[in-house]
């Protein structure tokens, strides 16, 4: 049944409301079935006394009727509890259904002799026809159980209605991404598993992924850590006490050569060319002595000292590789670092791309700003076009008849928005709201307050507010937030500060 389900069998298809005369109660039905072809069951007779409760008598006070106002109570109450049937197709029980003995007949096939009347248990007539509530305690229990249950009622009709307005789900949406990317995934997925199967691509990914993060991330930060927090700093290549003992054991050699061919040299001369590893004399005798084959020892001994010369050299070369690598050890270091940097920012932009462009999963930082912007620069021209507009322009004074005075120029003061501005005003504001709100990761915790709070005084919740005002707050807020402000590169104000 479109009108009500269940419950339109009961209380008619549009509420059987019968009118209850004040003699007796059966008239009612006798004229809803004389005007309706179909039979209707009635919970409730409503009175006809509605409306009557307050009297103004020509020439005298107002005079309230209790009785009345006994009876109007019990038959709002009444109606209360029908439209919450209507509403609930008549499926479910209210709060306190054993009070009226109708609603006990229907749902739960109970007489109640006690009470053969419409009336609740709360409430009694007398022989006279009085209606009187001998318990009101029972009355204000239900009546605030019935306020509950709409609240209750309200808010999941509430939520209803709103589900028919939720746009679509985004799969839905996107449906032409998922008809051409599943299948383009799936051959691309099987063009690469076809040939060495799942597990052998898994392993070079792996290994290559390790290879990358070995290289260019974990070893380039820990030498940084090593170098600048710890005290053995970078580890050195060559070996600094080897060429310090290279060069101790090469001074020994050319002072005690020194002493045994040329020894009238004196002292001085001789610890001076030690000293330096000054080996000329020995290159000068090595040549002399080449020519003669029975000086061999001599030769052996001369070759020996250059051999030593030669280590002291390649490992004085080695130190100072040493000493050029640690001193560019960081640049080297963070150039490693780079290829994975470029990575990781290529895959961020290309996830973003991928949820924001295509997938649609949000927007990011810089298109929301850009809306908020867009929609702060609607408010400013809404407010710009009315604030202290010019009057018309003076008419012709050839051929006109009127007054001159009538042509005078308007005045030019500060004024309010219309009905049909401030309505504008406060859709963009309400817009600026949502996208403060909905996107609030994209903003700082203290911009999100100042902002709502300048939006609270540009709708005028702090108090009444001229054009003037509005702008001057708008000018305030473009001041004020990095996120307002645009340079003429295009690049976002906040982006230009350190730390912004």
């Amino acid at each position: 049944n479109a009108s009500g389900g269940q419950w339109s069998t009961v209380v008619g298809e549009f509420g059987s409301l019968a009118v209850k005369s004040s003699g007796s109660s059966s008239s009612a039905p006798s004229r809803q079935n004389s005007t309706n072809d179909r039979d209707t069951m009635k919970i409730f007779n409503h009175s006809s006394l509605i409306g009557s409760n307050v009297s103004n008598l020509p020439g005298g006070s107002i005079v309230i009727d209790t009785d009345s106002v006994v009876v109007w109570t019990i038959d709002a109450i009444r109606v209360i509890r029908d439209q919450l049937y209507r509403a609930r197709s008549g499926t479910a029980e209210l709060p306190f259904v054993e009070h009226w003995p109708r609603e006990m007949r229907f749902f739960r096939g109970e007489e109640s002799f006690e009470h053969d009347s419409d009336l609740p248990l709360w409430a009694s007539v007398d022989g006279r026809g009085k209606v009187s509530i001998t318990n009101l305690q029972q009355m204000a229990a239900e009546v605030e159980a019935l306020l509950v249950d709409i609240e209750t009622h309200l808010e999941q009709q509430r939520i209803r209605r709103l589900d028919r307005l939720r746009p679509p789900s985004r799969l839905r949406r996107n449906w032409y991404l998922i008809a051409f990317g599943l299948p383009s995934g799936a051959w691309m997925v099987y063009s690469l598993l076809r040939t060495h199967g799942g597990i052998d691509l898994m392993k070079m990914v792996y290994g290559k992924c390790r290879n990358i993060y070995r290289e260019h991330i974990k070893d380039p930060m820990t030498s940084i850590y090593r170098e600048l927090f710890t005290e053995t700093g970078r580890i050195n290549v060559a070996d600094h006490k080897a060429r310090i003992d290279a060069i101790e054991s090469l001074k020994r050699m050319i002072r005690t050569w020194l002493d045994e061919y040329f020894p009238n040299m004196p002292e001085k001369e001789k610890i001076s060319r030690a000293e330096a590893m000054d080996i000329s004399l020995i290159e000068t005798k090595f040549e002399e002595s080449i020519k003669n084959i029975f000086e061999m020892n001599s030769i052996v001994r001369m070759g020996l000292i250059e051999m030593q010369f030669i280590k002291k050299e390649m490992l004085s070369a080695m130190v100072s590789m040493d000493e050029l690598m640690g001193s560019n050890e960081m640049n080297m270091q963070v150039a490693a670092m780079t290829p994975a940097l470029f990575l990781l920012m290529t895959l961020r932009r290309f996830f973003q791309v991928l949820f924001y462009a295509l997938f649609k999963f949000g927007k990011s930082k810089e298109e929301i700003h850009a809306q908020f912007r867009q929609t702060m620069l609607d408010i400013e021209r809404l407010l710009l076009m009315r604030d202290s507009p010019p009057g018309p322009p003076p008419s012709l004074s050839w051929g006109s008849k009127r007054d001159s005075h009538h042509d005078a120029p308007t005045k030019n003061i500060s004024q309010t928005l219309s009905a049909e501005d401030l309505g504008m005003l406060l859709l963009h504001i309400h817009e600026c709201r949502s996208i403060l709100w909905q996107s609030r990761r994209r903003f700082r915790s203290v911009e999100i307050r100042n902002v709502a709070e300048d939006l609270a005084e540009l709708s005028g919740e702090r108090g009444p507010v001229s054009v003037s005002q509005q702008l001057m707050i708008i000018s305030r807020m473009s001041r004020t937030y990095p996120f307002l402000k645009v340079v003429s590169s295009g690049i976002p104000f906040e982006n230009l500060i350190p730390g912004g």
